[in-house]
C-alpha cells in the first residue's frame, strides 16, 4: 500500500506532536522517578515525582487544548455566521474543559 505525500506528512506531524506533548508532560521524569512511587498510586502529591498515568493524562489534556485552539482557528476560516458561532462555542468549550482538568490535576499535585 503506497501512501501519498500528504498522508505521510500528516502521520509525521501527529507522531511529532505526540512525542513533543509526551516530553512536555514529563515522560522522562515518569520513567526515571516513577520506580520510586508507591504501588497503586495514580497521582502522587509531590511536584518532583510523577507517574506514567499522570503523564498520559497530561498528554491527553494537551491534545484537548490543541483541539480547542484548532476549532477557534477554524472559526476564522468559515464563511457563515452560524458555523463561526458553532466553532467558537465548541473551541472555547473544549479549551475551558482542558484548562479545568489541568488545573484540577495541578491542585491534586500540590495539596
Amino acid at each position: 500500500m503506497i501512501f501519498s505525500a500528504s498522508r505521510i506528512l500528516l502521520i509525521a506531524a501527529v507522531v511529532y506532536l505526540a512525542v513533543f506533548f509526551a516530553l512536555v508532560s514529563g515522560l522522562i521524569n515518569a520513567v526515571l522517578e516513577g520506580a520510586r512511587t508507591p504501588r497503586g498510586a495514580f497521582i502522587i502529591p509531590s511536584r518532583s515525582l510523577q507517574t506514567l498515568g499522570e503523564t498520559i493524562v497530561t498528554t491527553i489534556i494537551l491534545f484537548m487544548g490543541m483541539a480547542g485552539i484548532f476549532l477557534l482557528y477554524r472559526s476564522g476560516q468559515v464563511l457563515t455566521t452560524k458555523s463561526q458561532e458553532i466553532f467558537l462555542a465548541a473551541g472555547f468549550g473544549i479549551l475551558s474543559i482542558a484548562l479545568t482538568l489541568g488545573l484540577m490535576l495541578v491542585n491534586n499535585k500540590v495539596s
